[in-house]
């Protein structure tokens, strides 16, 4: 069966950052709205909180601050304020979070010297422009917005009071739009600074005047111009093409309408300097207590103006942010789709549009096959691995009383992700490595000792519990209670991925199943698109699901039920309306969404089969995607001796049929018959699997 769809399909997926890649065991926390924008593909714009903290009164400094963050959602992007709260970095505020810090006392002035030490101690901080533009690296946010970055301080060649902002600007990617330098500052010496770390200065608009903070002239020239949001952009997308590893700094002038005079403003700072140094004040104290002396002074005026330009800076800062993603797009759309060919696809030679450059380029050749075949190497599982128990109640009636009924016990291997890799390993004759956590107890030897030298040596996690599932059947089958002890799998960790390296560079395939931790999931699949790996990704359960999509990476395959692909669907899109159709219209409708982060989709339908998606383009109309959908029935079982396994071990059956580059419908056969075998086994995977190894007749 085939659709149309009538818009060329959408790849969202921002790069996956270096830089967040090395450093992603930093233990960031999102907001839900700048979670769902990193889904969604909305571009981000990040803020910081001194300006919340120390640069303005309350309530101004709660109402600018919300004012600014609806501001950029108006302009079509997402705001993510950044701050330390109770040591948690954190990328994005709650309106509840943004007034607790309005209201805050003893909140840190937190530069990059101060981040440790404030994390470290549980404190709450609020990042400067030098600790956000760390933050909008580690989260891969490439624009931030303020009012005015640091500088050379006044008489800085006797001080050496020179901003951590400046050395910060000279060793980020970051675009920070900004009023220039603030008026406070030596802004000769400051710009000479700036020139020295390599980083790019441009002025805003028709002019190349650099602004200084309250006013729209400094005195000095800006090397550098962008004329509109489109050409900042544009200088972003090509700094980070050619990989310069400084920042860019988009001074835009203070409304006209704001602007101060600047000899009133020059008397007021010098007047609060000599207070300042009777006053003792020094290092990072210096600044709000300028700003709030050249407040007092000005009546009030320099707030006002403070206020106007950087909601001005907002606009222009989101506006910048809006057409930078669209320029990544582009480029995305031809990356996503070349990763997991065996073969590169064929390059489009014509001089037509760029368009349809990508269009050719993104070219899906029949059932062409995903998986690098070319590999050696053992196919690499990565997930939970755990014991578990099943108790079947013998009596008809049973109640959750605390009584006591008479059962049958019954004790297996389990864990998706272990499942999946003894399925596997049995029928690829062991050509297959598990990477998971188990403790060094009796549970943990077990698991083991089934398949000898599949999971890796170094997973066995000290004074540790391995994982253990129970599960409480009625006399009919029916589960009526789960409990899991899950916590060992919080140490499947990104320092136990990088010691098996290149085990993943040599693998064919990499399996993933939800039970991984977000950070090392994000990880892996970082490194898969770096080196081309297919991803085999197994949900587990509806909230791990969603998982991938946090980090807009591409999944070569997923295998969903219809539950799990709810929950995908949803993140991906929040507004998604209830489907109130039959079971296949929805979904068709639902991997129309999802496929825009996963090449093809295998939802599973328990005794109803399978269902496989995937976009293609279509022959006729290359500006068009279809939509190729194919249902597979799989005969019932009258006997079924073990249902917990079934799913795994089809996932694996489809598995080794794409190894073998087999048809679709041939994999989706042998994945039937070994979850046929399954179902027949007292085991949660049989021992042995009947004539499926190598078998290339089946489905035919």
């Amino acid at each position: 069966m085939s659709l149309l769809i009538g818009s060329i399909w959408r790849a969202q997926m921002a790069g996956f950052s270096r830089y967040t890649r090395c450093h992603s065991s930093l233990p960031l926390m999102y907001s839900e709205e700048v979670r769902r924008a990193k889904v969604t593909g909305t571009p981000i714009v990040a803020l910081e909180s001194t300006i919340i903290t120390h640069g303005m009164p309350y309530p101004k400094n709660l109402e600018t601050a919300r004012e600014v963050e609806d501001i950029i959602r108006k302009r079509g992007a997402t705001p993510a304020t950044v701050a330390i709260l109770k040591g948690q970095l954190t990328v994005g505020l709650t309106n509840e979070q943004l007034e607790y810090l309005a209201h805050a006392k003893g909140v840190v002035k937190a530069s990059r010297r101060d981040l440790a030490p404030v994390i470290a101690a549980k404190q709450d901080g609020a990042t400067t422009v030098a600790g956000t533009i760390i933050a909008a690296e580690l989260a891969d946010i490439p624009i931030f917005v303020t009012g005015g970055i640091g500088g050379v301080h006044r008489e800085g060649e006797v001080t050496m009071d020179v901003s951590a902002d400046l050395t910060e600007l000279g060793r980020s990617k970051t675009l920070v739009v900004c009023s220039g330098v603030k008026s406070i500052l030596d802004i000769g010496r400051t710009l000479e600074f700036l020139e020295t770390q390599g980083v790019t200065v441009c002025s805003f608009g028709e002019s190349n005047d650099f602004p200084a903070f309250y006013t729209t002239r400094s005195g000095y020239r800006a090397p550098n111009r962008a004329s509109d949001a489109l050409h900042a952009a544009q200088i972003l997308y090509a700094a980070h093409n050619i990989h310069l590893s400084s920042g860019i700094v988009i001074a835009v002038p203070v409304p006209e309408e704001y602007a101060m005079n600047s000899g009133i403003i020059e008397t007021a700072i010098k007047n609060a300097l000599v207070d300042a140094n009777k006053q003792d004040i020094r290092g990072k104290e210096v600044t709000p207590f300028l700003l709030a002396a050249v407040s007092a002074a000005t009546g009030g005026a320099s707030l006002d103006a403070n206020i106007a330009l950087i909601k001005n800076n907002a606009k222009v800062g989101a506006d910048i942010a809006v057409q930078f993603q669209k320029l990544r797009n582009v480029d995305n759309l031809e990356n996503a789709f070349n990763i997991g060919f065996s073969k590169s696809p064929g390059k489009c030679t014509t001089n037509s549009s760029r368009r349809f450059h990508t269009s050719c380029a993104m070219r899906i050749k029949g059932e062409e096959n995903m998986i690098n075949n070319d590999s050696e190497g053992d196919v690499l599982v990565i997930g939970g691995a755990n014991v578990d128990r099943t108790y079947r109640v013998t009596e008809e009636s049973f109640q959750l009383d605390g009584s006591t009924h008479p059962c049958k016990t019954e004790q297996c291997g389990g864990g998706v992700g272990r499942n999946i890799a003894e399925a596997l390993w049995r029928l690829r004759d062991g050509r297959v490595r598990l990477l998971t956590a188990i403790g060094d107890d009796a549970d943990g030897k077990y698991i083991e000792n089934i398949a000898p030298g599949l999971i890796l040596n170094d997973c066995v996690v000290k004074s540790a519990r391995t994982a253990k599932y129970a599960a409480v059947f009625d006399g009919k089958g029916e589960c009526l209670l789960g409990l899991g002890d899950m916590d060992i799998h919080s140490q499947i960790s990104i320092k136990l991925v990088n010691r098996h390296i290149d085990l993943l560079k040599n693998a064919p395939l990499v399996v993933m199943d939800g039970n991984i931790p977000q950070a090392t999931m994000d990880y892996i699949l970082g490194l898969c698109q770096e080196y081309k790996k297919p991803v085999f990704f197994e949900p587990t359960d509806r909230r791990k699901a969603i998982k991938p999509f946090y980090g807009q990476h591409i999944i070569t395959y997923a295998s969903p039920n219809l539950m799990e692909l709810r929950a995908m669907a949803s993140v991906i899109k929040p507004d998604i309306n209830n489907i109130k159709e039959n079971e296949l219209d929805e979904i068709i409708k639902l991997s129309e969404i999802v496929l825009n982060f996963v090449r093809v989709l295998i939802i599973t339908r328990g005794s109803k089969g399978v269902v496989t998606t995937k976009l293609m383009n279509d022959t006729l109309e290359p500006y068009l995607k279809k939509l190729d959908v194919q249902v597979y029935s799989t005969a019932i079982l009258n006997t079924v001796e073990n249902v917990s396994g079934a799913g795994d071990c089809f996932a694996s059956g489809f598995i080794h049929g794409i190894l073998q580059n087999l048809k679709e419908s041939q994999s989706i056969s042998i994945g039937f018959e070994t979850a046929k075998q399954a179902l027949l086994s007292k085991e949660t995977v049989p021992l042995k699997f009947n004539s499926i190894t190598n078998s290339k007749n089946i489905g035919t």
